[in-house]
């Protein structure tokens, strides 16, 4: 099982490694072609596409991972049936009220009605593509998912190149290319999920419900992650302009690099994890499993280091001139997703435990913090301000989620005794 592991993850990381490098080398063109200004336009209108992906389909695609190995095949089923109902109610609620709110929204950030309900379409997208790479996580089967996710990501690439730069559409083509990406490959996910028997449509209250008290609690603490990782851009873009929201997107972006390690792994992790916890782990195997956590927490933190030192000198000449101030967000951006891999590795047993309304307690108290340290972090040291706030907040989750799973799920974490839980 642990050769297995090693091997899933290997391939996660591999992919998500190629995943992600694929928009990180169209950096140098975009960057070329793309104004400061764009970019802050595109992480706004990526944003809004984010809260409202928090609200559409209420954060169920969760319970469908957790049941997975709790039910039959035919439960199963039937019960992603329902969760696509949910979305489909839900994005029906939000697209109207949307609608009439828009000019509200338009004016704030600077985008058409048109753009604005496209986001809501583009939340309900990526919910059916969601469903689709959760059911490949948890079967385990790491290639498809990994072909699956390139299939779309050079999808998206060539269309941007070929609006950007052959057709030299600016914003608007970067936002053109995402929505016929993500519309086109949810329509291929879902042919995917009725292909695979994954799909019945026939309503079950039960089910229903079972979805909802898992999704419902999650709500607040995916509103706490677009809070983390969205409203920056929102309140940079009201104290500084789209061009430094801009080259902060862009330095974002670079410190991503390992958040694709962080969440390439805990995929490949949380499916093993709850695997062993289904078994009553002994004490013995979860003395194993918090050494391993420890030596993984160790390793990030390091990795992140060396990469945010090791490559500032190479990036200016990567961006080019106009995005060489993006280069001082590196090293805060990438200890934050360090801060984050650990969260996961601790979250899990959170999740594995169904106590999602405290999680949510957690998320969403350190977000409001967030949110209020980067406004006033901007207000005193401007942009660079937004990236103090960053890694206060995400070292903060962390620990508080830490605490949270010694009292829901205890583990061994100072190698003593402890009865079998």
């Amino acid at each position: 099982m642990f050769n297995k592991l090693l091997k899933n993850s290997f391939i996660y990381v591999l992919g998500d490694v190629l995943n992600k490098s694929i928009p990180f080398f169209m950096l140098p063109i975009l960057t070329r072609y793309l104004s400061p200004g764009d970019y802050g336009i595109i992480a706004s209108f990526s944003a809004l596409v984010s809260v409202f992906a928090v609200c559409s389909g209420l954060s169920v695609h969760g319970a469908v991972n957790v049941n997975f190995f709790r039910m039959g095949k035919e439960e199963l089923k039937e019960y992603i049936g329902n969760t696509i109902i949910i979305l489909n109610v839900s994005t029906l609620i939000i697209f109207v009220i949307t609608f009439i709110i828009s000019p509200i929204i338009g004016k704030r950030l600077s985008l058409p009605t048109e753009w604005i309900l496209i986001a809501v379409i583009l939340a309900f997208s990526q919910f059916l593509t969601t469903i689709n790479l959760v059911l490949w996580t948890a079967e385990q089967k790491p290639k498809q998912y990994t072909i699956y996710q390139l299939s779309q990501t050079l999808l998206l690439a060539s269309l941007s190149l070929m609006f950007i730069v052959a057709l030299k559409m600016d914003w608007k083509g970067q936002l053109i290319a995402q929505s016929i990406g993500t519309i086109l490959f949810a329509g291929f996910s879902f042919l995917f999920i009725i292909k695979r028997g994954y799909l019945r449509f026939k309503l079950n209250k039960e089910y229903v419900s079972d979805a909802l008290k898992f999704g419902i609690p999650l709500i607040p603490h995916q509103l706490s992650m677009w809070l983390k990782t969205g409203s920056d851009r929102m309140i940079l873009m009201a104290l500084v302009g789209s061009a430094q929201t801009g080259i902060y997107s862009v330095g974002y972006q670079l410190g991503m690099v390992i958040n694709v390690l962080v969440t390439a792994f805990n995929k490949a992790w949380s499916p093993y994890l709850f695997r062993v916890l289904a078994d009553n782990p002994k004490f013995e195997t979860k003395l194993k499993l918090v050494k391993f956590t420890y030596i993984y927490m160790v390793s990030i933190m390091v990795i992140a280091l060396i990469f945010s030192f090791s490559t500032k000198y190479i990036i200016p000449i990567f961006l080019g001139k106009k995005f060489v101030a993006a280069t001082a967000y590196l090293i805060y951006f990438s200890i934050a997703f360090a801060f984050q891999g650990m969260y996961s590795m601790v979250g899990n047993y959170v999740f594995y435990a169904k106590k999602t309304n405290l999680v949510a307690y957690v998320t969403f108290t350190t977000s409001l913090l967030h949110v209020a340290m980067t406004y006033t972090f901007v207000k005193m040291y401007g942009s660079i301000g937004a990236a103090y706030s960053t890694v206060i907040s995400y070292f903060l989750t962390f620990i508080a989620m830490w605490y949270l799973n010694n009292k829901v799920y205890p583990m061994p974490w100072f190698f003593g005794n402890m009865s079998n839980k």
